[in-house]
């Protein structure tokens, strides 16, 4: 689907971070009230990725837990604490980052993280790929990060926004990949 994206904008790796964005049981779990219909099938992808690459590179996980005031109007809730269960074991994570709104940047200490490892690049996997994980490629990319979305390690509400979504990325913000095109370097 983005053959004409990665013909032109090429990747390899040179010192990347795994981001695992909200991958909790808020969206995972059947009986949640945001559970993401499909979001199973790239469960098992983002753990085999989050797997192959555990100990070659920095894996860091985020939470999102609460809502900023801008969430609680938008959407009429927040995420409480029952729904902040890990869907990937804890001890796979280097860094785990609580968040209350979509960037991953904002208000938290990710940025220090990535300039302390010294991270020039983000693979991006998790959910909601049109909120959480769209925003906070666009925020890393204006940071000066390049940024790789996995679109097999991406989820949404449906594959409407998805794709969207990614395509939106691949024009001037992201390279899109997919899992095995990551683990080969690995």
């Amino acid at each position: 689907m983005f053959f004409i994206e990665k013909e032109k904008h090429k990747f390899s790796l040179s010192n990347p971070a795994l981001l695992v964005i909200d991958v909790q049981n808020y969206f995972f779990d059947k009986t949640s009230p945001a559970y993401l219909r499909g979001s199973e099938r790239v469960l098992e992808n983002i753990k085999e990725i989050t797997n192959s690459v555990m100990g070659k590179i920095p894996i860091i996980g985020t939470l999102h837990i609460g809502g900023s005031n801008p969430l609680k109007k938008w959407w009429g809730n927040i995420v409480e604490v029952e729904w902040t269960k890990l869907m990937v074991e804890d001890y796979k994570f280097n860094h785990i980052i609580k968040k209350d709104t979509y960037d991953a940047f904002y208000k938290t200490s990710l940025e220090e993280i990535l300039n302390f490892l010294k991270v020039d690049q983000l693979i991006i996997t998790g959910v909601m790929t049109h909120l959480c994980c769209e925003t906070t490629a666009r925020s890393a990319f204006v940071r000066g990060y390049e940024v790789i979305m996995v679109e097999d390690c991406l989820w949404d509400k449906d594959e409407w926004y998805h794709y969207a979504s990614l395509k939106n990325l691949a024009h001037g913000f992201a390279v899109i990949s997919n899992k095995e095109e990551i683990l080969k370097n690995f």
